[in-house]
């Protein structure tokens, strides 16, 4: 409920307010995120990527030096795609979206999410969406967890039901400025299955969806939570690369 009277008051200071870039504060003569300039700048994830984590190859290949050879198959979590690369607009507009709680950009990440996933045969016999949570202290101070508004809006879009199968169980600190193995432990044991929903997960495949992928640290510990659980297959997307 809190979250949905965000986006009227937004809308009704948007009409009332000047509107600004969210990347470098020009200002909009239209009703946009971004100028013209910015929005220019956003590059989709594209070129060579590893068949399992997505991140793209810059000499080509396979798979990453993370999933290449057997390693691949260790992980619970089988397949990630992204849809745009984190660069300085998209920087901006996550923030945006994610601490200053600017809800109406959850539309724009769900479009551009959509268009990668119908990319991908992969995608196709998901039965639910499940948004990475966030800890309960956070979201008794923000009012809204950003990822379940955007599983929300992406799950109108492609027609696959949004399933809040994870809780988290640890407020961990963020993960900005930790390593690849700081991360993983970092994020060990941070998550939890909801009650209620093993009957609904046993045997299904699972997309999960985030608004940052980075060392995908993150999006395999959900994995592991939601394949103990005896989902079939557990996949994911997300709105950025970094």
């Amino acid at each position: 409920m809190k979250y949905k009277i965000k986006i009227i008051i937004d809308k009704i200071l948007s009409f009332f307010l000047p509107r600004t870039c969210f990347c470098c504060g020009a200002d909009l003569k239209t009703k946009t995120i971004l100028c013209t300039n910015c929005f220019k700048k956003i590059e989709p994830v594209k070129g060579m990527l590893c068949q399992r984590c997505g991140v793209m190859l810059k000499s080509g290949g396979k798979h990453c030096r993370n999933c290449r050879g057997s390693k691949a198959s260790k992980y619970k979590c089988s397949f990630i795609r992204s849809a745009l690369q984190f660069n300085e607009p998209t920087r901006a507009l996550v923030h945006a979206f994610k601490y200053e709680k600017y809800l109406n950009i959850a539309p724009y990440f769900a479009e551009v999410m959509y268009k990668t996933f119908r990319k991908y045969p992969e995608y196709r016999e998901a039965a639910f969406l499940v948004p990475v949570p966030i800890h309960k202290s956070r979201q008794r101070k923000s009012g809204f967890n950003q990822v379940e508004v955007l599983a929300q809006h992406l799950g109108k879009i492609c027609s696959i039901p949004v399933l809040n199968a994870l809780v988290r169980t640890k407020n961990t600190e963020s993960q900005t400025k930790l390593s690849r193995e700081q991360r993983k432990e970092n994020i060990l044991g941070a998550f939890a299955l909801a009650k209620g929903v093993e009957g609904e997960i046993k045997g299904q495949a699972i997309i999960l969806i985030d608004d940052v992928c980075t060392t995908s640290s993150t999006l395999e510990e959900c994995a592991c939570v939601l394949k103990s659980a005896g989902a079939r297959e557990v996949l994911a997307l997300t709105a950025l690369r970094e």
